[in-house]
């Protein structure tokens, strides 16, 4: 590994480890310091009239990775290095009681130190992420509703979170309306959602304002969801939903079709010390010229010790149906709006190898996981996987020098964090993954592959 690659990322490493260790090792409250009279500054510059708010964040990433888009160490470009810059400003307009009017812009800045053949720079686009109109009751009514291009989360983001997956983690955002009906009686929130997302997200209503051209996702996308959850058990959500998505092509890697997915989730507390989650989803419909009939689900168990460290200790499953290649319906679980790293920045990469980046599909994972608090401001995190595919979807001779014929064990992963919060206004994180290979690779893709960030993000 060349030191070029190594220096942005441990650069960052090191202020965080070394701000932890000072802050971790302090036992007894210090008197106000720069940062403290910084974070009061801060606060005091967005004492402004109450219709308008307003806030500002900039984040700093370096990462690292190593085989994970080959898992060959000997293909060229197996290797890179870059760091990542992104400032983002906001703001919400009030013109009146239960009506804002928000926005925010958003660039992102990439450097790249590996691959030394690659661009020095890339300047992307200056967008607007963020504009629409949101009401709160509307009219004094249980109704309220964001019309407009937003951020969308529902449930755990198991299938909804990101609008824009290609892109990165620069930007989430939905070009949608969003209705919801609280209905308190009951304790029933209804959801219904209208999204129409572009493929590069250029809108008359919401231009790029620095263009490229890039694109977000690699077909036009629309949808309709119905998402009910309700609270009335102690303790226990429950949710129900049914989502229509369109693809239409645009780029050669893009879909086409129509996916019906109905689903639920249930999540609560068995005990003081036991919490639950679990989703499960059946697909049916038509994705690229075939039958699509296929089955996801999503679970984890959590032990709350309620120690001095507050460690949680946890187990995870989820399933993912895979593509029988023996038959001619389509198998292959659909992410919908999930196509993002929230389980592996390695493995988001290298599932592009059988389908495209962040498509994850076709696996068993499975494994523990332990959190804890050594201090107010820290947060330890651990994770351990195994993985398996569903099905050897990708036997047969063009296949065969990467994917082997029987194999359905894609390998091990580890992954770690440390996350701090320095002050009110700056945290910063490491996160280190490691990936080794089973035999649903052949010895062609068999190299261990690696992930390092370390992260830091200053918040107005």
């Amino acid at each position: 590994m060349s030191r070029q690659s190594w220096g942005g990322t441990f650069g960052i490493v090191a202020v965080l480890v070394v701000g932890v260790l000072q802050a971790s090792a302090a036992e007894t409250p210090k008197p106000l310091t720069k940062l403290d009279e910084i974070d009061a500054w801060i606060e005091k510059t967005k004492a402004i009239p109450p219709w308008f708010t307003w806030g500002a964040d900039l984040r700093f990433r370096a990462d690292y990775a190593n085989n994970n888009s080959t898992l060959n160490q000997e293909i060229a470009g197996h290797e890179t290095s870059q760091q990542k810059y992104r400032p983002r400003w906001w703001g919400t307009v009030t013109p009146t009681k239960g009506i804002d009017l928000n926005m925010r812009i958003t660039w992102e800045g990439r450097h790249f130190s590996v691959p030394a053949a690659g661009p020095d720079f890339d300047h992307s686009a200056v967008l607007l992420d963020t504009l629409n109109v949101k009401a709160t009751n509307f009219l004094g009514t249980p109704l309220s509703f964001t019309i407009g291009r937003q951020d969308i989360v529902l449930g755990d983001g198991w299938l909804v979170i990101d609008g824009t997956a290609i892109d990165g983690s620069r930007t989430a955002f939905f070009d949608a309306a969003r209705f919801t009906l609280e209905m308190k009686e009951v304790q029933t929130l209804l959801d219904f959602i209208y999204i129409d997302n572009h493929y590069t997200s250029e809108r008359w209503w919401a231009p790029m304002l620095h263009a490229d051209h890039q694109a977000n996702i690699e077909q036009d996308e629309r949808g309709l969801i119905f998402y009910a959850t309700n609270r009335s058990v102690k303790n226990t959500e429950i949710s129900g939903y049914y989502i229509f998505k369109v693809n239409d092509r645009v780029l050669r890697a893009g879909d086409d079709g129509h996916i019906h997915t109905f689903g639920g989730r249930v999540a609560g507390d068995i005990t003081e010390r036991w919490k639950y989650r679990a989703e499960g989803a059946h697909q049916f419909g038509t994705r690229n010229d075939r039958y699509l009939r296929a089955f996801g689900f999503n679970s984890a168990v959590t032990y709350l010790v309620k120690d001095k460290w507050n460690h949680q200790i946890r187990g995870q499953y989820e399933f993912r149906s895979g593509d029988d290649p023996n038959t001619r319906t389509n198998e292959a679980f659909a992410p919908l709006w999930n196509r993002w790293d929230y389980w592996s920045q390695i493995l988001a990469s290298a599932f592009a190898l059988e389908s495209r980046k962040y498509e994850f599909t076709n696996y068993h994972r499975i494994g523990p996981g332990v959190s804890s608090n050594p201090t107010d401001k820290l947060e330890l995190v651990g994770d351990y996987f195994l993985v398996f595919a569903d099905e050897n979807t990708m036997t047969g001779a063009r296949n065969r020098v990467s994917f082997s014929e029987n194999g359905k064990f894609r390998g091990q992963l580890i992954q770690t964090q440390a996350r701090y919060q320095f002050t009110k206004h700056m945290k910063g994180r490491v996160l280190v993954e490691f990936f080794f290979p089973g035999n649903y690779y052949t010895d062609f893709r068999n190299d261990a592959a690696t992930f390092l960030r370390g992260e830091m993000i200053f918040t107005w």
